[in-house]
């Protein structure tokens, strides 16, 4: 196994440096104005992540380029997190996170359509984000090579992916900001699958759906590209499951739907996998992943390791699955229309 050079490392600081841009996404389409101070705000409340940790601490795979550079050469594993170090990003101002959140942070969560809107803002602005910055920071460095250097491909396509995408996440961010700043969350959709479980893992995203749970494909990745947010979050002390998407978007609610007419018994396999598939803010309580097996945990990391390539596009069978990892026993369905 190849160390990582000193060239490699100063090129992860400068990468990752522009990943931790700060920038108040509020600010971009909304009139209120920002305090001035960004702050690193969690993508999951820090509530929820308490109701899984052990000793202020829960169970992830890092996600900072450094560490994921020498898990490309060791392999993927998870380690412990501090809770107020796990899924939090500079994109917001102190301001806004408390204000546009303070339905979601200060009072139970019960899914009203204001909370479901708020989760789908939330997991829009950090696709935003993330996209956003990994589009600059690809563009930075294919810059610095000739078009004709073969050096500069993987930037290039690294650019056009996350352009394709941030483009995208943005138009579905700005229609969510102007709901929510109307006070007018009719457009909202979601399915909400609740669990009788312990809770022991967390996760917030949003992502969009090339295929359904069962590979029939749902779309082509372009601008125009449906978005869907998915969170796993403790209610009442008991996992449930929500997809989030805005009105008319087929292909997310066609995913979503596709995964609810699973049989019960796959719902909670199926889950986890996503959550491993597309997010980055998963995390777990250290015991429950130690005590699934080998196979299982392999199978996870080998989907983080997936989505950490360049070019990462799952393929239409990505949903399948060998090991049948745990069951909250799926409770109910519910849809909102």
């Amino acid at each position: 196994m190849k160390p990582i050079t000193p060239t490699q490392w100063s090129f992860l600081k400068r990468y990752q440096g522009i990943l931790d841009s700060k920038e108040c996404l509020s600010r971009r389409f909304g009139e209120d104005r920002c305090d001035g101070r960004i702050v690193r705000a969690h993508m999951i409340p820090r509530s929820q992540l308490i109701q899984i940790a052990a000793q202020g601490h829960v169970h992830a795979v890092p996600t900072r380029l450094s560490p994921i550079a020498q898990m490309k050469r060791s392999g993927f594993a998870a380690e412990d997190v501090g809770i107020g170090n796990f899924s939090t990003l500079q994109c917001f101002c102190a301001r806004h996170d408390k204000t546009f959140f303070a339905p979601l942070e200060d009072v139970a969560l019960t899914f009203t359509r204001e909370q479901l809107t708020l989760l789908h803002y939330r997991a829009m602005a950090v696709e935003v984000y993330i996209r956003g910055n990994a589009e600059d920071a690809a563009a930075n460095e294919g810059r610095k090579y000739l078009s004709t250097d073969p050096r500069r491909e993987p930037f290039y396509e690294a650019f056009q992916i996350q352009s394709l995408a941030a483009i995208a996440a943005e138009e579905h961010l700005k229609r969510t900001e102007k709901m929510i700043n109307l006070s007018r969350y009719d457009e909202i959709r979601a399915a909400i699958i609740r669990f009788d479980a312990t809770p022991v893992l967390l996760s917030a995203c949003a992502f969009r759906p090339l295929y359904d749970v069962v590979g029939t494909k749902l779309q082509d990745f372009s601008e125009e590209a449906a978005y869907i947010g998915m969170h796993i979050l403790a209610v009442d002390n008991k996992p449930a499951l929500v997809f989030t998407w805005l009105k008319d978007q087929k292909p997310s609610r066609r995913f979503a739907k596709s995964f609810c007419l699973q049989p019960y018994w796959q719902l909670t396999t199926l889950a986890v996998q996503m959550a491993f598939e597309y997010a980055e803010h998963t995390c777990m309580r250290r015991e429950w992943w130690m005590s699934t097996s080998k196979g299982s945990r392999a199978l996870l990391l080998n989907r983080v390791a997936m989505a950490n390539e360049a070019a990462s596009i799952p393929y239409d069978d990505f949903l399948s699955f060998e090991f049948l990892i745990d069951d909250w026993k799926c409770r109910s369905i519910e849809f909102v229309k």
